[in-house]
């Protein structure tokens, strides 16, 4: 069969009428219509599925349809000090980095300080830089302190520097402290 003999014209509604008519009236063409019919479906299905299934693979959407494999293993609860019920320790470790430029330990919330003053950056770069040229050229410090950089540092000598309270000012009533 030829392109041209699928695709038939009619002049009129009623002469379609009758050439279906004579083709159903017909066992054997109404069987070859119907088996035509059904395998097209089919194979539509199928295509369509195959299509689908290939397309999710593709792009890995297959994995949100499916899911991810199970673990084997059953949920087990630890029961362990300083562990919570799944494992995972409750202490909280204190991160130490290594300066790059002086080879110290230094805590991790202390870092970018203490990386900004032992590399000479920042807005008291300047002051320290004099402190060393005054240290060097024989004692004239010109801030009256022989402490060397490392000393006064609070991050490297581990110690936290106390904040200074202002003295409370009082104006000589009873709620202030003082009597009359």
């Amino acid at each position: 069969m030829s392109d041209n003999d699928l695709h038939i014209e009619y002049e009129s509604v009623e002469q379609l009428k009758d050439e279906f008519n004579k083709y159903m009236s017909n066992t054997e063409t109404v069987e070859k219509a119907a088996n035509y019919l059904f395998e097209s479906l089919v194979d539509e299905t199928i295509l369509g599925l195959v299509f689908e299934i290939h397309h999710a693979f593709k792009t890995g959407s297959n994995v949100a349809v499916e899911g991810e494999p199970e673990d084997c293993k059953k949920f087990i609860i630890v029961d362990l000090p300083e562990h919570d019920v799944f494992g995972s320790t409750t202490t909280k470790k204190a991160l130490d980095c290594s300066c790059p430029n002086c080879d110290r330990l230094v805590s991790a919330s202390r870092f970018a300080p203490h990386l900004e003053k032992c590399m000479g950056m920042g807005r008291n770069s300047s002051r320290i830089a004099s402190r060393r040229i005054a240290n060097r050229d024989g004692g004239n410090n010109y801030f009256g302190s022989a402490l060397s950089d490392d000393e006064d540092d609070a991050d490297w000598s581990g110690e936290k520097r106390k904040k200074k309270m202002p003295p409370i000012k009082t104006n000589g009533n009873k709620k202030n402290g003082k009597s009359s």
